[in-house]
Parts: C-alpha cells; sequence; structure tokens
C-alpha cells in the first residue's frame, strides 16, 4: 500500500505545550473547517485513509491531542478530560473563527459530544465513530483500569516496536499494511537509543478525582446535541453494538446512523473507503 498524501503539519502552542494538527485541506481556506479527533491511545494519522477524500467538502484538520502522537508531553497533574477539551477549543479558535464540523472515534467521539454542548465554540454538525453508549459501564471501566497499570516499555529497534503493535480492542480487521503504517507512526526515537509508544501512558496515572465523574452527565448529554448527528457504527464492533446503536440514535434530537460492513471498532481504518463515503453524504446533504 502506498503511503497516503501526508497532511501539512501545523505546530500550535496551547497552554504552554507544542500541539501537532495535521492540515489535510491546505489551500481550501474556503472550505468550512472539519476537526478530527482520535481515541484514546491513538494519533492523528489514524485519520490519514479518510482525510484526504474529504477535502473538496472541507477543510480537514487533525489534531494529536496532548500526549499523543507527535503533540507535546506533559507532567502527569496537566492531563485530563478538561484539560483535552480546553485544548481542542483553543486550537479551533486559533484555526478558524468560522462554524466547524467535528468528527471523533471512539473516545474522541465523547470529547465531540461535551463540545458540542458546551457551548464555548460554534458547531453546526457531528460525526461519531464507534463511540460507546455507556462509557463508564463495568467493562469499560475495568479495560481503563488496566490501562492505568501499563508500563512506558522501551524497544530496542523499531522493527521490535512495530512488530508488537495493537490497537484496542481486538479482535480487528485492519489489512497488514495499513496496520504496518499505523505502527510505524506510533513510535518514536528515544535521546539515549530505543524507541517508545508516542501515547504517553503516564497520563492514565493522573488524579481522576479532581474531576470528579467526567462523564456522569454523558446520556443527558446527548439529548440536548441541538445539531445534525451521524453515528457511524463497526458492523462486528463490540464497543456499540446493534442495540446500543439503536438506543444512541434515539437520544438523539436529529440522529442518524450507518452501519459500515466488515469492520469492528477501528471502522475508519478498516474500511476507509466506506467511512469517507458515509462521511462525504453526510457533510454535502447538511
Amino acid at each position: 500500500m502506498p503511503d497516503p498524501p501526508p497532511g501539512e503539519p501545523r505546530v500550535l502552542t496551547i497552554d504552554g505545550l507544542r500541539l501537532q494538527v495535521l492540515d489535510h485541506g491546505s489551500g481550501n481556506d474556503a472550505a468550512p473547517p472539519l476537526l478530527l479527533l482520535h481515541g484514546g491511545m491513538a494519533h492523528a494519522r489514524w485519520w490519514d485513509l479518510v482525510a484526504p477524500a474529504l477535502a473538496d467538502l472541507a477543510q480537514p484538520f487533525a489534531l494529536d491531542r496532548r500526549g499523543h502522537g507527535d503533540s507535546e508531553w506533559t507532567t502527569v497533574e496537566r492531563y485530563g478530560w478538561e484539560r483535552d477539551l480546553l485544548d481542542i477549543e483553543e486550537v479551533m479558535r486559533t484555526l478558524s473563527p468560522r462554524p466547524w464540523s467535528v468528527a471523533g472515534h471512539s473516545q474522541g467521539a465523547l470529547l465531540a459530544v461535551y463540545l458540542a454542548t458546551r457551548g464555548n465554540v460554534s458547531i453546526d454538525r457531528l460525526v461519531l465513530l464507534d463511540v460507546p453508549l455507556e462509557p463508564a459501564s463495568p467493562r469499560l471501566t475495568r479495560a481503563g483500569r488496566a490501562f492505568n497499570r501499563v508500563p512506558q516499555l522501551r524497544y530496542p529497534t523499531l522493527t521490535h516496536a512495530t512488530d508488537r503493535f495493537q490497537p484496542f480492542p481486538t479482535p480487528h480487521r485492519i489489512d497488514a499494511p495499513v496496520l504496518d503504517y499505523l505502527a510505524r507512526h506510533s513510535f518514536k526515537a528515544l535521546p539515549d537509543g530505543g524507541f517508545t509508544s508516542k501515547f504517553h501512558w503516564k497520563s492514565y496515572q493522573c488524579d481522576r478525582s479532581r474531576e470528579g465523574t467526567p462523564l456522569a452527565d454523558y446520556g443527558e448529554r446527548l439529548r440536548r446535541i441541538a445539531i445534525p448527528v451521524l453515528s457511524l457504527r463497526g458492523a462486528e464492533s463490540t464497543i456499540l453494538g446493534a442495540a446500543e446503536q439503536t438506543e444512541l440514535l434515539r437520544r438523539l434530537p436529529d440522529g442518524r446512523g450507518i452501519e459500515i460492513a466488515a469492520a469492528t471498532h477501528s471502522l475508519h481504518a478498516e474500511q476507509p473507503g466506506a467511512v469517507a463515503h458515509a462521511m462525504r453524504d453526510f457533510l454535502a446533504r447538511v
């Protein structure tokens, strides 16, 4: 598989940290802005197979959140749900004063729901990719506790690192060339030799008690979204089941849903053409 056309890297300083944004619509400044939010532990490159197909309808920007991808790491106490939201809102205000479309995958979709209901930035439509209906369910809570214990592993070579790359959750349907592409962009060289994940695993060790339960009002916020929403579900997803998709759409005032065949939770990496087609249709019609 040839590498997809890269977005143009842009570095913004937000809260004293360097955050990278990939601009996939450079030169198309007249198009409405579209923010692409990756899931937890992932990075902006997960959108590389989808974003170029949207660049004639929108100006897609894929953000590496703090502690992810090619954005800067920070201290444990400077991570957290509210800090991510503030970062994203400042990035949007910096890049464009116009109303935004926002698309998010998994944890990025959860953030998109909160962005759309906080009222701090202008958003006119949402695309939610395999968003959990109950993010605080016992199963997902157990997974979160397990992530708290993952160390920042060090690998002697990039090959050692990429050979052990595995998206969450498994099983998945990502083709080997795409998996290799994502893996190559998921690790960075260490100053004293070796490689480690670009994701800062210590971000999961921040003191969540100072934020209370940030997703406690998630269900209520779904009912408050006053803009059109497209919910894309992988047909074989273990994160958003078919019945949960039905309930999600029931809660949304203006929601529509599409199931992507032969896809699990990582649907935009597994079926990028189908995901891009669904997003194009939604962005063009709404």
